[in-house]
């Protein structure tokens, strides 16, 4: 049970915070598309190189911190904060006006990008954190 409870406080804030994430950046890019984005298409973060970049480079930012402000080095929290924003882009692309026809490619390619962003961030806090507990 204990093990159990070590995991779960493992992932589940990283997982809240993934999708917190997620959601807070596609309100923001919903809320300013035409502005920031010059917005033909429906705002949906894949719609747009920028909007690629601003979503990816926050949840990195975000990995990163969480992973350099917990004791342990373990890339967890990059998988957790990846998971909790897959499980928010599914869920607002499926909310949306409909998924469209090519919802399995958004879903790929997005769950690719949200990986390799939350994954590299959490390396980058987690190298951060071990080298903060060195000193």
């Amino acid at each position: 049970m204990k093990r159990a409870t070590a995991v779960a406080l493992a992932v589940v804030p990283g997982f809240v915070i993934g999708a917190a994430v997620f959601v807070a950046a596609h309100a923001l890019e919903a809320r300013h598309w035409t502005d920031w984005f010059n917005g033909e298409y429906d705002p949906w973060f894949l719609n747009s190189g920028r909007a690629v970049l601003f979503t990816l480079g926050l949840l990195w930012v975000v990995s990163a911190l969480t992973a350099a402000f917990t004791r342990s080095p373990r890339p967890v929290r990059g998988l957790a904060i990846c998971g909790g924003a897959f499980v928010a882009m599914a869920v607002v692309l499926f909310t949306g006006d409909g998924p469209g026809t090519l919802f399995p490619i958004a879903l790929g390619f997005g769950g690719v990008a949200l990986f390799c962003s939350s994954v590299a961030g959490a390396t980058v806090g987690a190298a951060i954190s071990v080298a903060r507990a060195k000193f």
